[in-house]
């Protein structure tokens, strides 16, 4: 059970972090859920796993945010109306995952997850559900480490490329929504870390990059997809200092 948020009884106004204008209800009742879960897991030896997780969720006065047929004009500019609405819902899914060793040095990851929401009381898919998507990495680890003087050395480096595919958000009608989803994307990351021991401290170092190849893209879950395109090219560093 849950009783709704303080946004979701009282908003009525722009929302500026998402350019959008929403609109509450004191009407609203407890939202109320049953969950099932069956997961398999399959441990076959150290080198492989393998789990498997089906769900199903049945909503009493499920609360969810609706886009309403307006574009609502402000002293701001025009911006697309949104209202908090309740209605009876079912949710399912299945996500997949395994992890696999290649080698001593050489381990794998690969995710996929499948998630539809319907409106059984109106008859219509939910909206705002996020889209399939698959998730698969590789991930080099050196076991060794490295003196780079008498009192320092470097271990536990790695090195990981991942992928994730985001499929395209099938399960909605054309005019439930202000804009047709954005089409499927592929972005393509790396990442290495290290860590630098000293006698008496530690220092960890990783940089990545996620969005390698700069790849124009829309986030069906990003209500800034209305205007523009998500983040392209990200480079991050960072240092944890443990002393």
């Amino acid at each position: 059970m849950r009783n709704p948020g303080i946004n979701e009884l009282y908003s009525f106004g722009l929302h500026q972090g998402v350019s959008g204008i929403e609109e509450g209800d004191i009407n609203l009742n407890t939202e109320k859920a049953i969950k099932n879960t069956l997961e398999y897991k399959w441990y076959p030896n150290t080198n492989f796993t393998l789990n498997a997780l089906v769900y199903f969720q049945h909503f009493n006065d499920y609360i969810f945010l609706n886009p309403q047929e307006e574009i609502r004009l402000t002293i701001r500019g025009a911006f697309p109306v949104f209202r908090y609405e309740q209605t009876n819902a079912n949710i399912y899914g299945l996500d997949i995952s395994t992890q696999f060793t290649i080698s001593n040095y050489l381990h794998g990851l690969l995710k996929y997850s499948y998630l539809k929401g319907d409106d059984i009381e109106n008859n219509l898919p939910l909206v705002f559900m996020p889209p399939n998507s698959f998730f698969g990495s590789l991930t080099y680890q050196a076991k060794k480490g490295l003196k780079l003087g008498q009192k320092v050395r470097m271990n536990e480096s790695e090195i990981e490329i991942n992928n994730r595919l985001v499929f395209e958000q099938n399960n909605i009608l054309d005019n439930q929504d202000f804009i047709q989803p954005p089409p499927k994307y592929n972005l393509l990351g790396i990442k290495a870390s290290t860590n630098f021991i000293f006698p008496n401290y530690k220092i960890r170092c990783f940089v990545k990059a996620d969005n390698l190849f700069n790849i124009a893209y829309r986030d069906y879950l990003n209500r800034q997809r209305y205007f523009a395109d998500d983040i392209g090219l990200s480079i991050t560093t960072g240092i944890n200092f443990k002393f």
